[in-house]
Parts: structure tokens; sequence; C-alpha cells
């Protein structure tokens, strides 16, 4: 599901965090202010993140917003930088929040394996042995359609654009990557399977040692 974007900018801001950044969102508002194009207009994605509907903005149109000036931001704010119209600025982003450890940074990485910069899906890619797998995971967990669609466009990618670099389709980076987070998420699933039947097991085992 996703909607347009709503003007200002500070209120796509504030909607683009969980409601507990409230704080954090203002401030990110507050920084690019100054570089926004607020009468570029563009639709919004819904995501979940820990149970709290977020509208992450499709794209944003900054003026002035230079990659020097990216790495003097506050992390919340290189998060929309990521949105930018400018691929560029996005992967200068990306490869600025790509080690951060929550779970409001995740839809502002895993949202870009499905769009068509193949620099910036080979860095995810790359990325993945640093990335927290739990936290990935609970992304793919509570964003399954948006999963499914994010699949859908990195395979219409990779036969419009990458096929010739890539020439078997799960070596595409993009689709690779994706596959990866799917399994962290069905191996957290079986993981969280087993400690559910483990104190039964923990408990038969002492039945037998007092035996």
């Amino acid at each position: 599901m996703d909607g347009l974007s709503p003007k200002p900018f500070k209120e796509a801001a504030l909607r683009a965090f969980p409601f507990d950044m409230l704080s954090v969102a203002s401030e990110a508002a507050w920084e690019l202010s100054p570089f926004i194009d607020d009468a570029y207009r563009q639709r919004s994605e819904a995501i979940d993140v820990g149970g709290q509907i977020i509208a992450v903005p499709r794209r944003l149109h900054f003026v002035g917003l230079s990659e020097a000036k990216v790495a003097n931001l506050s992390a919340a704010a290189r998060c929309l930088a990521t949105r930018a119209t400018d691929g560029y600025l996005r992967q200068h982003a990306l490869r600025s929040v790509i080690d951060q450890r929550e779970s409001w940074v995740a839809p502002y990485v895993v949202l870009l394996l499905g769009e068509y910069v193949l620099e910036i899906v080979e860095d995810i890619h790359a990325a993945l042995p640093r990335l927290d797998s739990s936290l990935y995971a609970q992304f793919v967990r509570e964003n399954r359609q948006t999963m499914q669609r994010l699949r859908a466009k990195a395979t219409s990618y990779w036969d419009t654009y990458h096929r010739r670099c890539y020439p078997a389709k799960r070596d595409y980076p993009g689709l690779s990557a994706l596959h990866a987070l799917e399994e962290w998420a069905a191996w957290c699933l079986s993981a969280m399977g087993r400690e559910r039947t483990r104190p039964l097991g923990h408990i038969a085992d002492l039945a037998r040692t007092r035996r």
C-alpha cells in the first residue's frame, strides 16, 4: 500500500520514522529543510517497523545537498537522503547508514534492492556479512508484500538492464541479497520454534538425570 507523500516536507519526515522517534525525525527534517524541493511530490511506501506503519518517501528532490554535506547529517537525515532523486547521493547516503543496527534503518536499505542502479545493489550485497541478520529477518516477516514487490522489480531490472553482466538470474546481486534476507527470516522462525520446544526437552533431561 502506498500514498502521496504529505506536504510540507516536515510532515513527510515525521511519518517516515516510528512514533517514538519524533524528536529524531524533527531534527532530520530541520537538517534537510534548506535543501528540499517541497514542490516535488512523490508517493510513499507503507512499511511496518515493529508493528508501527511508517511512510517511506519513494523519492525526495534535494537542491544543493552534496555528498560532503550528507556526511555531517544525523543518521535519520542520511536515511532520508537514500531516497534522493540523485543516484550518486543515494549511494553515498546508503554507505553511511548501512552499518547502523537499528530497525528503522532497515527499510531505507532494503527498499534500494528494488531499484535499477547496479552499483547500489552491489553495495548492499557486499555488506550482507556485516548486517544484523535478526534485524533484517524481522523486516522480512513484517513486510511480506513489500518483499514480493521488491523481488518482482529486481527481476524486471535484471531482465531489462543487467542480464548481460549477470546471465544467471540467481547471481544478480539484488535478487541474491533478497534471497539471503528471506533465508535469514526462515532461519529465525525455525530457531524460534526450536526455542519454544526447548524448555520441555530440558525438563525431560532433568527427569532422566534424577532417575
